[in-house]
Order: structure tokens, then C-alpha cells, then sequence
């Protein structure tokens, strides 16, 4: 899942793998953003990967906001990636491998063919 983002004047709302995959570091940064005057509240639905934080616009901006949580790591993306390019690219080995095992039997195939009683 990549990270998503919505914001208004007075509510910033963040999905994000990160949020999912580590509930008790959200839940640490949640509990000092409750110490905050500006902030109203802070709703997190864990299971959905999910917080969404009101606050007060005349005291702190959904960008000071956001560049808050973005700076522990919320808006990071879960190494899948590296995941799907791992498989991507052991199964393009594994395919020339193929291709270059069939094109030399149809090269010295052949020729082998003639040379063994068969």
C-alpha cells in the first residue's frame, strides 16, 4: 500500500504501510502528539493502517503536521518493492537461462543427434 494522504484546514488523515506494520511506534508518537494544545484529536485504526488527527488551524498547519509524522517514518513505504524486484528479476535469470538452454540444443542438438546411435 502506498501512502495516503488527506488533508483539510483542520484535519490531516495518513494511511500508510508503515502505520499498519508498526502500531506500538504510532501509538508513541500518538501519545506525544496528544500532549499538544492544537492537536483536538487523534483517531488510529490500526487494522486499517490509519490515523486521522484534528487540530486547531490557528495554532498549527496539516503541513507542520504532516511534516511531523512524516519525519517518524509514517509516509515510508514497506520494503515489498524490493520484494517484487527480487522476483522480477530471478525470474528473468531463470527465463534466458531457458531461452539459452533451447537455442544451444536446437544449435548443437542436431549435430549430437547424427554423431550418438539413437
Amino acid at each position: 500500500m502506498s501512502a495516503y494522504i488527506h488533508k483539510t484546514d483542520r484535519r490531516l488523515r495518513v494511511r500508510s504501510d508503515y502505520i499498519l506494520r508498526n502500531p506500538q511506534q504510532v501509538e508513541q508518537l500518538i501519545d506525544q502528539l496528544k500532549q499538544i494544545e492544537a492537536i483536538d484529536t487523534i483517531s488510529h485504526k490500526r487494522f486499517a493502517g490509519s490515523v486521522a488527527i484534528t487540530f486547531n488551524s490557528s495554532e498549527m498547519s496539516a503541513d507542520d503536521l504532516l511534516e511531523t509524522v512524516e519525519s517518524h517514518g509514517w509516509l515510508r513505504s514497506e520494503q515489498r518493492h524490493a520484494f517484487v524486484e527480487n522476483a522480477v528479476k530471478n525470474g528473468s535469470k531463470t527465463l534466458v537461462k531457458g531461452i539459452a538452454a533451447l537455442a544451444l540444443r536446437q544449435l548443437v542438438g542436431p549435430t549430437l543427434a547424427k554423431a550418438l546411435p539413437i
